[in-house]
């Protein structure tokens, strides 16, 4: 790992214009960790670093600093390096299908991550499962780099932490988590407001669609809790799919069970599996890996083309109209 980081931290100083990337659906992880990566690479000189995320960060996350510079449309011939954060599978930025040529042109990648799932896809691969989020590795590359922490770079690595870590509530709180918090918050960022935005902000619609989950939840024989979201649920509540974030963990607080997981359509032809568990001998990653997803041991999730098709229990089918094998 030593290597790959001096590695990392060469490119970074030799390259000029430097794209950082984003995974779909843009957490506070991700986004935090590319905004971070941006902040320092400024401090370094003349270099044009650009932002990307197939899909624009949500209103949620407004209280990141220079979270409106992502964009989702570039060449990436022009760039000199690419890094991509927090994405636990090579597909899961979706820009390989906005452009053909995106792991085609011949340019580094660096892959930072902390998902068990990675599939090392960089030309540099910096990935630690068993850090507690992706800031936290930029945490540590900072540090060892001798590079700056300043005040938005402490809020933007503190927000990805709380993100992954359910602020401070997850099993993957470690002693490093509140060491790294601890650290950040005494070079400026502020817990409260980053909590209250992450974890304690919702619009009405979005407690009326919690109330279809929580309506539809069931314990099955197997001691699994579920739930699903149809499209029609948006309709009548008002709400959109990203909206549902969260609320799996509510799923979660069951006792006695092996896992949770919450079913949705997407409204765009997809379906969508989050899946958590409390359990340290259950691999959701292992599920999620039957349908092309990934993630952590106890935090999964995966998303394929087709659409829930109810007759006795629900089945998920593809976009090949092929059934999956999870029925509920």
């Amino acid at each position: 790992m030593d290597k790959e980081c001096i590695k990392a931290k060469k490119l970074l100083d030799q390259s000029s214009k430097i794209l950082i990337v984003s995974h779909r659906k843009p957490d506070a992880d991700t986004l935090g960790s590319a905004l971070a990566l941006k902040f320092n690479l400024r401090q370094l000189g003349d270099k044009d670093i650009v932002l990307a995320c197939v899909d624009a960060p949500c209103v949620g996350f407004d209280f990141l600093p220079g979270v409106d510079a992502f964009v989702n449309e570039f060449n990436i011939e022009e760039f000199d390096l690419m890094v991509i954060v927090d994405a636990g599978a090579s597909y899961i930025t979706d820009f390989h299908l906005k452009y053909e040529n995106f792991f085609k042109a011949g340019i580094p990648i660096i892959n930072i991550d902390h998902h068990a799932s990675n599939d090392n896809f960089g030309t540099i691969n910096i990935v630690d499962p068993e850090a507690a989020s992706t800031t936290i590795i930029l945490y540590r590359l900072f540090k060892l780099w001798n590079w700056q922490i300043y005040k938005d770079i402490a809020t933007v690595l503190l927000a990805g932490i709380c993100n992954d870590t359910g602020s401070f509530m997850h099993s993957n709180t470690n002693a490093e988590v509140y060491a790294v918090a601890a650290d950040l918050m005494e070079n400026g960022a502020q817990i409260g407001p980053i909590s209250k935005s992450l974890f304690r902000s919702r619009p009405v619609s979005t407690l009326k669609l919690w109330g279809k989950v929580l309506e539809k939840t069931c314990l099955t024989g197997d001691s699994v809790v579920m739930s699903v979201v149809r499209d029609g649920d948006y309709d009548v509540t008002g709400a959109n799919p990203d909206q549902l974030s969260g609320v799996i963990d509510y799923l979660n607080m069951v006792p006695d069970t092996k896992f949770a997981i919450l079913v949705n359509e997407d409204k765009m032809g997809n379906v969508k599996g989050s899946l958590r568990t409390r359990k340290s001998d259950v691999d959701l990653s292992r599920i999620a890996a039957v349908f092309g997803g990934g993630g952590h041991t106890k935090a999964s999730g995966f998303i394929i083309s087709g659409k829930l098709q109810e007759e006795k229990h629900y089945s998920i089918v593809s976009g090949d109209m092929s059934k999956k094998s999870l029925e509920f």
